[in-house]
């Protein structure tokens, strides 16, 4: 099942803020273009140990994002649970519209916004 709610919501994000190395996978994304930023945000894990700990943390939230959107449920909670460890850690890592979309694809797993996620 594809939470096609979630996708607009995320749609509706704002993406703007997130620039840089992300351009073209978000730009996909708020275009509804999932393979499309599958195909680009994929390509930047080699590189996420470089980046600092925000760039981490919303890495994982739309990579989770874009994987729970194309179906891909073992993946997506994979990436979701590292984008809810790195909030429950640092609760400024997110903005308001990041969280949100955070806690709608938390719950579109089964979980409740308190319950952890995988371990890594």
């Amino acid at each position: 099942m594809r939470p096609t709610w979630l996708l607009c919501g995320v749609l509706g994000l704002g993406l703007g803020a997130c620039r840089g190395s992300f351009d073209r996978g978000l730009d996909a994304l708020e275009e509804g273009r999932l393979p499309a930023a599958a195909a680009e945000l994929r390509p930047l894990e080699p590189k996420l140990r470089t980046l600092d700990r925000r760039a981490q943390a919303r890495y994982a939230l739309y990579r989770g994002l874009v994987e729970l959107g194309l179906g891909n449920a073992t993946v997506a909670d994979r990436w979701l649970s590292t984008a809810w460890r790195a909030d429950a850690t640092d609760p400024r890592l997110f903005d308001e519209r990041e969280h949100g979309a955070l806690m709608a694809a938390w719950r579109s797993t089964g979980r409740l916004p308190g319950e952890a996620g995988r371990k890594n």
